[in-house]
């Protein structure tokens, strides 16, 4: 076999990520970004399972996109470098459209600015109470994984603590956080509002 073809068969048996277009690249590098919400990593990997461990990337971090592949996003906030991978959710959506959620143009700081203060200590503690909105829940811990929690919509969310434990967070009939199902979790267990 030439070593060429033979790359390519290895490349497809290792399932390598395909690159996309310079033009997806360049889009995403022309604009200012910020992360939607407070990231999770424990190293410079990290997955949309969104592990609640590890260090945090605060929300609103201005971010620069120095890599993207058909399943991962390379950016940097400061001197963190981080690659999120979208491997779990990839029937629910695809890789862009995760990304597009993560990463968005606008900076949520100044949405966060106008909610209560308990809401917002909340929200810089990466915690969950009883009275957050799904907004604010998603600003805080992240989006849930669409592999267990298909659309935002629904009444309850899973999300993951680490690989092995997860806990599930449920909203009431007015879409307000009523409970938080399972530990470890990052709560105080006090209502915000």
């Amino acid at each position: 076999m030439r070593p060429l073809a033979m790359l390519g068969v290895l490349a497809v048996l290792a399932g390598c990520s395909t690159g996309v277009p310079p033009e997806v690249l360049s889009e995403y590098q022309s604009r200012t970004l910020y992360t939607c919400c407070n990231i999770h990593y424990e190293g410079a990997e990290i997955t949309d399972a969104n592990y609640f461990v590890g260090s945090t990337l605060p929300l609103g971090s201005p971010v620069g996109v120095e890599e993207l592949t058909s399943e991962s996003v390379t950016f940097s906030a400061g001197a963190t470098v981080l690659t999120l991978y979208h491997s779990y959710g990839t029937e629910q959506e695809s890789a862009r459209e995760y990304f597009d959620k993560v990463l968005v143009t606008h900076d949520p700081k100044k949405k966060v600015a106008g909610f209560p203060q308990a809401v917002r200590d909340a929200i810089r503690d990466a915690r969950v109470e009883r009275g957050m909105t799904r907004e604010q829940v998603i600003m805080s811990l992240g989006y849930p994984a669409t592999h267990r929690t298909p659309s935002t919509s629904t009444s309850e969310w899973t999300y993951w603590y680490n690989r092995w434990i997860t806990y599930k967070v449920q909203f009431d009939e007015g879409g307000r956080v009523s409970n938080v199902v399972g530990r470890p979790a990052p709560t105080q267990d006090r209502p915000v509002s």
